[in-house]
């Protein structure tokens, strides 16, 4: 047992949500990565879907949809959601405040992904966003593609 990325926690920024590393897969042997991602309301990521990861998902603070294949699910804070690699899928914040989820994310290479696009943040309360312009999504889109996911625009 150890304690993993408490003294060393980063913040990214990544389309408007924040993603802050509690362990990393260097740190579970490659096993898997677990992050806090700080979701602004009526917000989330782009429809994707993974070709080499399952994710899953705790709610830590507030209400969001999820939506898996064809399936809408409605979650609040408490519940657990799990999305196998190849489907399609995406979540949105439905709550009037930030929400809060714990991402797990197995195996953990995705996160490489989360670091190469990601704007680090040193001061949340001094951090200053970048516009989302056609040409971020496009970097997002081919970096994507280059950790096996699809994104749809």
């Amino acid at each position: 047992m150890f304690p993993a990325s408490q003294t060393r926690l980063k913040s990214l920024w990544l389309l408007g949500d924040v993603y802050t590393v509690k362990t990393s897969g260097d740190e579970t042997q490659g096993r898997y990565s677990v992050w806090e991602i700080e979701v602004p309301p009526n917000k989330g990521p782009p429809l994707h879907k993974h070709s080499m990861e399952d994710e899953a998902w705790y709610i830590l603070e507030g209400n969001f949809s999820f939506l898996y294949g064809s399936k809408v699910t409605k979650v609040t804070k408490g519940q657990f959601m799990y999305a196998p690699r190849g489907e399609l899928h995406t979540y949105k914040n439905i709550s009037g405040h930030i929400g809060k989820l714990l991402l797990i994310i197995t195996p953990p290479q995705f996160e490489k992904f989360f670091e190469e696009i990601g704007i680090p943040i040193d001061d949340k309360l001094l951090f200053q966003p970048p516009p989302i312009t056609p040409t971020l999504i496009e970097d997002v889109v081919k970096a994507a593609a280059k950790y096996g996911v699809e994104i749809i625009t």
